[in-house]
């Protein structure tokens, strides 16, 4: 084994043993971990659920199985079943997510998703090929598992999670004895860009910058018209209606929508020098704020888990709509606020009764399961006008319809019965005695307080209310109750045949997560588009929440906003980052520079060059040339030289160059591939094309002749195909607007004497 693993392994066991956590979990046969002896990832964090994110499974990745088993019976070999990772596989996920939680300080979410998942893919994948331990992976392994990822998902996310995890856990801590294994993966997949992301190639001047990251037209489309213009058929949809509205209005991250505290708004109020209103002078006086918590602000010794409150400045256009969406929310979540803040403080899910308290069975089902509808009566209209307001006034209407002698619906009674059958409390009169003869009338039987405590405590966990308190930035916590987004948990009777929840009765109250808003998004059955789309495509829609993100970003940047206030509105540390969200095109990015005056004289040719120059995009004699005339004479001079050399421009079937070719042709006209320094790779997809064919062809030639045993000249024709061989290569790698050859010669001037036969 190897020794460097092996005190890997043994300095997370260490850590386990301090914070009390078993290292020996037992595992199912498949690999699955009980939940009462699985990891809380989300604690050790010290975040507040939900959502909660356990370390649950140690076996094969069932997605990923599908996929291999599809593999390996299309290559005559025998399909496995799910099992358990091998012991050191199994040591190696417990020891890097233990490492990702206190170490490296992520989230809870990021090292389940994003490094325990692509470790087993890893594993899953080996123990179908090679069988290897995690010190003896080979690039053959790494390979396999990188083709099997991109199967998986087709998106290249699963696959560059386990890049990530490759290069910054295997490689990084040197675990592997045949590492560093990263460098095997095909280059399109590392990207090789030396800024803050991937340069994406784009074909022409109006291909938007990583595209793939927008939300597409019809599906954007559709989710404003179902968000602004449709009714929620649940109150849950309601919610989620308003998260989705703030979500394209502000662009925050899906979690900073969903914790937006009930105390939201903030006015900032504006003044000239004088102190007197700004919009006295031509200003604003004064802007609303929303008050959120933004994600990924913690420093190197903070913790994830930790929210860092912040501001963000609503645009006036947006103001009633915010305001109307989030007030709107506030009041209809109260009832849920008063109870969870009666919980917490009270430490009980019945707050409201003393633990002596007898409570009618007919008020307790609809208490415990939020369904509103006992009787058999007709309700059809008075549940439809609560689904239209959500009212707390129309659910009391409904209340008071089944007071009589109408009879139990059969849901109640069986309820009832299974809460018998499975060792439920028990049942009592209304005396407080417990039942004795086996009658079930529901009119005249009770349950206990303090019966009910223990037995929600207990036996219905996942039932139990939001109650932890979320850890602050700086010290403190924010109380749960002081949430926006709080929900009826697990009622599941709403939505169900349009049936509705009493929000007000039911005892469970839950935060509204980003995990739910995601999945509705992800175009499964029961989702948004699923359920409002109209037509079989539009049911069919899926949408990635941070798309809305990407679009904001996108748009922010192409009005001309600095990167500066960009950067400020999404909560950023660093301008960097927010250059990763730029998805204009080269058009657009030209069309926002600005010239200076000096630059009047430029024909429209020129002031393209003189764009592209400014962008960094253009080189050449020419670029050259204006870059000395403006640092020796000035703009006006280097303008006008510039407007003299419009000519500069030229494409060539292998990239572009910057350079003035009217007076004297290029002496090495379309062999930019020698190593020029002014070709300047453009991301075209026609001109990758003609690289590629003409680097086949010159692949032949090399193989030609090498077969040759000699000849005149054979050794300089070998070198010569080889450099140009190795120059496509470098073209071809180089990201758009960028130069493969920069300390290359300049080959469009003619040598300089050599001897006196060059005259």
């Amino acid at each position: 084994m190897n020794a460097i693993f092996t005190a890997f392994i043994d300095g997370a066991r260490g850590m386990a043993l301090r914070r009390g956590l078993p290292w020996d979990v037992p595992v199912e046969p498949d690999g699955s971990v009980p939940l009462d002896q699985a990891w809380d990832v989300t604690a050790i964090t010290g975040a507040a659920p939900p959502p909660s994110y356990k370390l649950s499974n140690l076996g094969s990745d069932a997605r990923t199985l599908t996929v291999l088993n599809k593999h390996l019976a299309a290559n005559g070999h025998e399909c496995l079943a799910p099992f358990t990772l091998p012991e050191h596989w199994r040591d190696l996920v417990k020891a890097v997510a233990l490492r990702q939680v206190l170490v490296e300080r992520n989230t809870a979410a990021h090292v389940i998703g994003q490094v325990v998942r692509p470790l087993r893919v890893l594993s899953t994948c080996v123990q179908a090929s090679s069988g290897a331990e995690p010190w003896n992976l080979t690039a053959d392994d790494v390979r396999f598992a990188h083709e099997m990822a991109k199967a998986v998902q087709p998106s290249g996310a699963l696959a560059n999670h386990l890049e990530g995890v490759i290069r910054g856990v295997l490689d990084a801590r040197h675990l592997c004895d045949n590492g560093p294994l990263a460098h095997v993966l095909p280059m399109r997949e590392r990207g090789t860009s030396p800024g803050p992301h991937p340069v994406q190639l784009r074909a022409s001047l109006y291909e938007r910058r990583s595209e793939d990251k927008l939300p597409g037209n019809a599906k954007l489309w559709m989710l404003v018209d179902i968000v602004f213009t449709r009714r929620p058929l649940t109150f849950l949809d309601k919610l989620r209606f308003a998260i989705l509205r703030v979500l394209l209005l502000c662009g925050f991250r899906v979690s900073e929508a969903c914790s937006i505290p009930a105390d939201w708004e903030r006015t900032q109020q504006h003044v000239d020098l004088e102190g007197r209103p700004a919009g006295l002078v031509g200003g604003v006086s004064s802007t609303m704020l929303i008050r959120h918590f933004a994600g990924k602000q913690q420093g190197a010794d903070e913790d994830s888990a930790l929210l860092t409150e912040t501001f963000q400045h609503v645009p006036a256009q947006f103001e009633d709509i915010l305001r109307g969406t989030l007030d709107e929310i506030r009041v209809l979540t109260e009832p849920l606020r008063r109870r969870l803040k009666a919980q917490v403080e009270a430490g009980r899910s019945f707050p409201e009764f003393p633990f002596d308290a007898l409570i009618p069975l007919p008020d307790l089902y609809t208490r415990l399961t939020g369904n509103p509808v006992i009787k058999n009566v007709i309700l059809d209209d008075e549940i439809a006008a609560y689904l239209r307001t959500f009212n707390e006034r129309e659910m009391d209407t409904i209340a008071e319809m089944q007071v009589g002698t109408a009879a139990f619906r059969m849901p109640v009674h069986g309820f009832w019965k299974r809460w018998e059958d499975e060792g439920g409390p028990p049942l009592r009169t209304a005396d407080g005695r417990v039942r004795s003869d086996g009658r079930r009338d529901l009119n005249e039987l009770h349950a206990l307080v303090a019966d009910l405590e223990r037995h929600v405590a207990l036996e219905m966990r996942t039932k139990l209310s939001d109650t932890h308190p979320l850890p602050l930035l700086g010290g403190g916590t924010l109380p749960a109750y002081e949430m926006l987004f709080l929900m009826p948990k697990r009622a599941v009777s709403e939505g169900r045949n349009g049936g509705a929840c009493d929000v007000g009765r039911y005892f469970s109250v839950g935060r509204l997560t980003s995990d739910d808003i995601i999945r509705q998004l992800s175009g499964v059955e029961d989702g948004l588009f699923a359920r409002y789309g109209e037509t079989e495509a539009e049911r069919a829609y899926a949408l990635n929440s941070h798309a809305l993100r990407h679009l904001q970003n996108g748009e922010l940047f192409r009005l001309g906003i600095s990167d500066a206030a960009i950067t400020k509105r999404f909560d950023r540390k660093g301008v960097v980052q927010s250059h990763v969200y730029d998805h204009r095109s080269l058009a657009e990015e030209l069309e926002a520079m600005s010239l200076p005056p000096e630059a009047d004289v430029l024909p429209e040719k020129a002031r393209i060059v003189a764009k592209m120059i400014k962008a960094g995009r253009g080189r050449g004699a020419v670029v050259d040339e204006f870059k000395r005339i403006m640092r020796e004479q000035g703009a006006t001079v280097a303008y006008q030289f510039l407007a003299a050399e419009a000519d500069g421009f030229h494409v060539t079937p292998y990239g572009f160059c910057v350079n003035g070719f009217t007076q004297e042709p290029c002496p090495k006209h379309l062999q930019c591939f020698n190593g020029c320094c002014h070709l300047v790779s453009t991301g075209n997809k026609r001109h990758q094309d003609n690289l590629k064919t003409l680097a086949r062809r010159t692949e032949q030639a090399i193989y030609i002749i090498e077969g040759r045993k000699g000849g005149i000249g054979r050794d300089n024709q070998l070198a010569h195909a080889r450099t140009v061989f190795e120059n496509i290569g470098k073209i071809l790698g180089t990201p758009a607007g960028e130069a493969p050859f920069p300390d290359g010669p300049d080959l469009s001037k003619l040598m300089e004497p050599r001897t006196v036969l060059d005259g």
